[in-house]
């Protein structure tokens, strides 16, 4: 990873329209409309449900998924099974996910339920290859579909995960870096399998920026390199950017202001950290914008909230050992790149 913190911490995420994205209506076909979650959020999977209630009332079909191709494969044959058994077989193996949580589980019953001609396709790399993916393959077996195209495409994926958890237990940046290339060809290989229809798709916030570099900062996240192939074809809703939950009183340079809180997010996958929580000072600008900066920057898609040009704001680390960071940011004006508002890191006195 790289040095500076905030390329370190660098998830870019970027709102671009509500439910779907403007490019629907003028193209006949051959939109990708993702959509970015954070995982097992309730918020997040109430706008995807309502999401595509309106893609499938407008005739779309399938929904694409952060999941291998087997996992979707069990729950295509759930969707058309008269009990729970595939379900709950494959929420059990996501044990130790974020996706195992009763909420993900409630959102897939409620597809069954309102939208039953769905098809979901995994694009992911193999992970749960020793349990989904073990089975998947065992099932086929015993049905004679050795040869099937289902069983190469499981089989290549499986080989996927096996990589990726090498590579990861190695390097994480090159694991990162080859999980993200692959889901790109994963997802373009089913795409375009389909006659490139018309489809949507549910991916953490961190694969689904228009703009973004990966969690890495090494390469286009899955989303921007499949703008660069596609181009705007592919559309992105985030739907993770949060509203103020409080407003707190902060006392920076010796005057204090009102500070509104818009809550927090997990970065334990950044070593050494915990959590992050956001707020943004209000009517602050004026008076701190000349004050000194750090060399040190953070990208407007780490931010849970909107941000915007002429505004502070403080972002406050908790580490590993309990201890807090908490650092300061202005946003100039100025870009981190295409359509991506950048912010620096400067010194203030409590």
């Amino acid at each position: 990873m790289r040095k500076v913190l905030s390329v370190l911490l660098t998830v870019s995420m970027l709102i671009l329209f509500l439910f779907i994205p403007a490019c629907a209506e003028t193209a006949v076909s051959g939109n990708i409309l993702l959509y970015g979650e954070s995982h097992a959020d309730p918020a997040c999977l109430e706008k995807e449900l309502a999401a595509w209630s309106e893609c499938y009332a407008g005739g779309m079909r399938d929904l694409f998924v952060e999941l291998p191709f087997y996992s979707g494969e069990y729950l295509n044959l759930w969707m058309h099974s008269d009990s729970d058994d595939l379900l709950e077989f494959f929420y059990d193996a996501m044990e130790g996910t974020q996706d195992h949580d009763p909420l993900v589980l409630d959102f897939y019953r409620q597809i069954k339920a309102e939208f039953p001609d769905t098809v979901f396709h995994g694009t992911d790399v193999g992970h749960q290859f020793n349990t989904l993916g073990a089975a998947y393959l065992s099932m086929l077996e015993s049905e004679g579909r050795k040869n099937s195209e289902e069983y190469r495409l499981a089989e290549e994926v499986i080989e996927q995960g096996r990589t990726y958890y090498i590579m990861k237990s190695e390097n994480s940046d090159s694991a990162f870096v080859y999980r993200e290339k692959q889901m790109v060809d994963n997802l373009l290989r089913i795409y375009n399998a389909l006659g490139q229809k018309n489809i949507m798709g549910i991916y953490g916030s961190a694969h689904t920026n228009l703009f973004s570099l990966d969690i890495t900062g090494s390469i286009p996240c899955m989303a921007a390199q499949l703008r660069g192939i596609l181009g705007n074809r592919v559309c992105s809703t985030d739907l993770t950017k949060a509203g103020v939950i409080r407003s707190d009183t902060v006392t920076l340079n010796g005057n204090q202001y009102q500070a509104s809180f818009f809550g927090g997010e997990d970065i334990s996958w950044a070593e050494g950290y915990l959590w992050r929580d956001f707020w943004r000072v209000e009517n602050a600008y004026e008076n701190l914008k000349e004050s000194p900066r750090t060399g040190n920057w953070l990208p407007a898609g780490n931010y849970v909230m909107e941000i915007n040009a002429g505004e502070i704001y403080i972002v406050e680390f908790t580490k590993t050992d309990g201890s807090k960071d908490r650092q300061y940011y202005l946003a100039d004006g100025t870009f981190y790149t295409e359509g991506i508002l950048n912010t620096y890191q400067i010194i203030l006195a409590e």
